[in-house]
């Protein structure tokens, strides 16, 4: 159960403590006062979408943790196969204002999503949108497998390892072609292809060099003409650097005793041989400028050739050969694909008539399971003042088998006597909801693992007896798991055990909300101001002490 839960700067709140109490927890206080603050920031740590806007105005942070304790086994096993094996869980999340978030588990770091899983283990919820969820039909083939447990789940995993091997040959006899047309438009494809890339007589590297072989042949002229200039300056005359630089290495060699000239010399001598060599790489330049139409047209075409092929089968030559390499092992397969086609079809049909057979065996488990679910929903609805309500599950089949099987599955509803079932939708009032949300949660929480249930204004849109009933059914609940109720129905009210006070008020300039544990008169109080208003009378007060006495609280 959850034994308490600490907030700090989530919206009106700056700070307080909560610890709540086995049985049924009973939040009061006016419209507005923040109670439904207290189940988002629960939410909040339980991992749930994030809504900035709850961080506290002119606050950095946010910070929620909660304590559980007393967690069942069935709970535990579920905490152990993610990990955690302690019989306490400590969980805290903080949001900070530049968007970073911090996750812990019993002081260990943690993802959103596994926070998120481990807090779907620790408590259900009934607020307006579950109250949304139920009217889409898509989750109520969910729920109902979800009440069907191992025996639904057990057939739902052979289903799905079927499916699976079914739908990975069907992809090999894609891959093979598919039918006898198809896989010679193919071979006849990939033969083209193969022949295409192999009269290429491609060279790893060709591209970079016929590019730039292109590149010079465009710059012949100007290549022989710049070439020719430097030439000139280096040769010009009988003051040609190289002889000048010969020549000064000449009148230092008398000298070469000294130190600092010797090296003189040798860098003299180096530089010489260094310009050598630059006029004899020029000389070979301007030898190969020479444009040659008939050398360029044929490299020109050539890289076209190139550009295509690329352009084709991969960004660059490797990528074309590793193309040509697989559609010879492609091609290959196909020649020789009558016989592994054959195979395949044979294993295709063994599997989808195990497939048909474990569809069939889900619809019909999923059946006796909507059997179950309807005499116990009808049950409580009765027990909730719905006399003449009636609740179904109609199955429809889809043409195709999927993973999760072959059925379309719908809740449908009647809340009066002689109105027809129909789409939740369609029937369903926000009261009536309300206490189909009710029955729902009443029947699911004996067969999940939650300890902890929360619901935020299960009184919305009922009044009088209902209201009674509902405290009844929300008080027979918390004989079994913890119950924390947001209610503004006195007749709810009367069946708690605990009581809270959530109330705003003023200090510098500021408005923030606390909670106050009620004790004793204090709860009749809060139960007479439901009653009668801000003006407690002495009536309001009795009615109390009535309503508690015979909801059979002290």
């Amino acid at each position: 159960m959850l034994q308490s839960l600490s907030i700090k700067n989530v919206a009106l709140i700056s700070s307080i403590n909560i610890d709540f109490k086995e049985g049924l927890n009973i939040l009061l206080g006016e419209t507005g006062a923040g109670k439904s603050i207290i189940f988002d920031a629960l939410n909040f740590v339980l991992g749930y979408k994030l809504d900035k806007t709850l961080l506290r105005s002119g606050e950095t942070a946010m910070r929620v943790d909660a304590l559980f304790t007393d967690i069942h086994n069935n709970a535990l096993q579920q905490l152990q196969a993610l990990g955690i094996d302690e019989t306490e869980i400590a969980i805290s999340r903080t949001y900070l204002i530049d968007g970073k978030s911090i996750i812990r588990i019993n002081g260990l770091p943690t993802s959103q999503s596994v926070l998120k899983e481990v807090g779907e283990i620790l408590v259900n919820s009934y607020s307006q949108h579950e109250s949304i969820d139920l009217l889409k039909v898509k989750n109520h083939i969910i729920m109902l497998d979800k009440y069907g447990g191992n025996k639904i789940k057990a057939i739902k995993d052979s289903l799905r390892e079927k499916y699976f091997a079914y739908k990975e040959i069907e992809n090999k006899i894609k891959a093979l072609g598919g039918n006898a047309f198809e896989r010679e438009r193919t071979k006849a494809l990939l033969e083209y292809q193969i022949n295409e890339i192999k009269d290429a007589n491609l060279v790893v590297g060709e591209d970079e060099e016929v590019s730039d072989r292109l590149k010079f042949l465009n710059n012949a002229e100007k290549i022989y003409q710049t070439v020719s200039l430097c030439e000139e300056l280096l040769t010009e005359n009988s003051d040609a650097c190289v002889n000048n630089l010969q020549q000064a290495s000449s009148y230092l060699s008398s000298l070469t005793d000294i130190g600092t000239i010797e090296e003189c010399k040798q860098r003299l001598d180096s530089a010489r041989y260094e310009i050598e060599d630059i006029c004899q790489t020029l000389a070979n330049l301007k030898s190969e400028a020479d444009f040659d139409s008939l050398e360029y047209e044929k490299l020109d075409r050539r890289y076209d050739l190139l550009k295509s092929l690329m352009k084709k089968y991969g960004g660059s030559v490797e990528k074309v050969l590793e193309y040509l390499a697989d559609a010879v092992t492609r091609y290959e397969e196909l020649e020789n694909s009558e016989i592994i086609l054959d195979k395949l079809e044979k294993e295709k049909q063994l599997i989808l008539e195990k497939l048909k057979e474990l569809a069939n065996n889900l619809t019909t488990a999923r059946k006796e399971v909507a059997n179950e679910i309807t005499t116990a929903i009808t049950k409580e609805l009765r027990e909730l003042g719905m006399k003449s309500a009636l609740f179904d599950i109609k199955f429809d089949k889809t043409e195709e088998i999927s993973q999760d099987g072959q059925d379309l599955v719908e809740f449908i509803f009647s809340a009066n006597k002689g109105q027809e079932l129909k789409a939740l939708s369609k029937t369903a009032s926000g009261g009536e909801l309300s206490r189909f949300m009710l029955a729902v949660k009443s029947i699911f929480a004996e067969t999940s693992t939650p300890q902890t249930l929360i619901f935020d204004e299960i009184d919305a849109g009922i009044s009088g007896e209902t209201g009674n009933i509902v405290g009844q059914k929300l008080s027979q609940l918390a004989s079994h798991s913890q119950v924390l109720c947001i209610t503004h129905l006195s007749q709810v009210a009367c069946y708690g055990d605990s009581f809270y006070n959530v109330s705003k008020q003023e200090s510098n300039n500021t408005t923030i909300t606390c909670v106050k544990q009620l004790e004793g008169q204090e709860i009749i109080y809060g139960i007479a101001k439901m009653i009668g208003g801000d003006k407690v009378s002495d009536i309001a007060i009795q009615h109390a002490k009535e309503m508690r006495f015979n909801a059979g609280k002290k």
